[in-house]
């Protein structure tokens, strides 16, 4: 007789800044026999998550440095937790529903007095074994709306609207500068998607060499509980970047800082272009104040040769070698003239990729 293999427990993951609420879900998970794994806020839960997959988790929506939504984000994105189902556990479950229905969890359960959420998370438990449902469930038995949640919730829609329409890619990181938020343009610099990126070394996005300096700006910023800045400029894939940290500090303590990160290729290559006009025209103006200079001995010396030229009539040679002297001056002539004329630079090309400027153009009414 076939012996059948005792099934695995379903493992849980319980995330919650609140000690108390983590112990509370606890409790009740342990009574169905689940595996259980704690942490105690967003920042724990993604470091667990980078290496471990579960069945379930559990996640509060509001803890502070690293929310529930940027956790669940990171589950229903990332393809190691594809099988992963998430419940979000919320005191605002009710006036953040909407929000929480974007996340795509599997559930939203409100928190509440303990016999009216336990009845609640054993019910949205008894879902799973349901057909499957493409829109959230709601379990918020005895939870009713308040306003003062609403606001708050609004005005954290609010910011994070203001942070996603940013030109500037904007990164939140930790006290050991990994990655707790990003920003739609910091994802379109970087081009990874946000799982791909929160809970990610800021420094490890760069070469070496450059994560050298920024770590070493991080280190600035850091060790003082006072508001600092720092600068650096680096290079990443022919483009341009420039970095702007800042510490934050709450309540006299660090707790992490930001980074704005502003491409300025386009602007740096604009300052070079603009600094080879102020050459060229400079080289223009000396060569218009030169051809100035060189047209009285010009004249002169094409007086000279013209009388040499009358002189040497019935001499075949003489002749024909002051002919050439007097055409090659007359010719000098004319380009000193042009020089004169020059308002703006043209350009033509010159072989091997180089460009001289084009004179002729150059002196043309309007440069035509």
């Amino acid at each position: 007789m076939q012996k059948t293999s005792p099934q695995r427990p379903l493992s849980a993951l319980v995330v919650d800044n609140d000690k108390l609420s983590v112990k509370v879900l606890s409790s009740i998970l342990t009574e169905k026999s689940y595996a259980i794994t704690c942490a105690y806020g967003g920042l724990e839960a993604l470091r667990i998550l980078s290496d471990t997959s579960f069945d379930l988790v559990f996640l509060d929506l509001i803890m502070p440095r690293v929310g529930g939504d940027r956790i669940c984000r990171y589950i229903t994105q990332s393809p190691r937790h594809a099988h992963t189902r998430v419940f979000i556990v919320s005191g605002a479950a009710l006036e953040g529903r909407q929000k929480i229905a974007e996340l795509k969890p599997f559930a939203c359960i409100a928190k509440a007095p303990y016999d009216i959420m336990r009845k609640n998370i054993l019910s949205a438990l008894e879902a799973l074994n349901n057909e499957p449902q493409e829109n959230m469930l709601l379990f918020a038995e005895g939870v009713h709306v308040r306003s003062v949640v609403e606001e708050l919730l609004f005005s954290q829609r609010h910011f994070e609207s203001i942070l996603s329409s940013m030109t500037e890619a904007v990164f939140e990181l930790d006290t050991c500068g990994v990655i707790t938020y990003v920003n739609d343009s910091a994802r379109l610099l970087l081009d990874r998607q946000e799982w791909e990126l929160i809970g990610r070394d800021f420094s490890g996005e760069f070469s070496e060499d450059h994560a050298a300096g920024i770590n070493e700006a991080l280190g600035r910023i850091m060790h003082t509980a006072h508001s600092r800045t720092a600068d650096l400029n680096v290079r990443m894939r022919e483009r341009e970047l420039f970095l702007s940290f800042r510490n934050v500090v709450r309540d006299g303590e660090i707790i992490g800082a930001t980074v704005v990160v502003n491409d300025i290729t386009e602007k740096k290559l604009l300052d070079q272009e603009r600094c080879l006009r102020e050459r060229l025209t400079g080289v223009i103006e000396m060569a218009s104040a030169a051809a100035h200079e060189l047209n009285q001995p010009l004249t002169v010396i094409s007086g000279h040769a013209q009388l040499l030229l009358r002189q040497c009539a019935g001499n075949e040679t003489l002749e024909r070698r002051a002919r050439i002297i007097y055409d090659q001056i007359d010719r000098l002539g004319r380009l000193t003239r042009q020089f004169s004329g020059i308002a703006t630079y043209k350009t033509k090309d010159f072989g091997d990729n180089m460009k001289i400027i084009d004179i002729e153009r150059s002196s043309r009414p309007g440069g035509t």
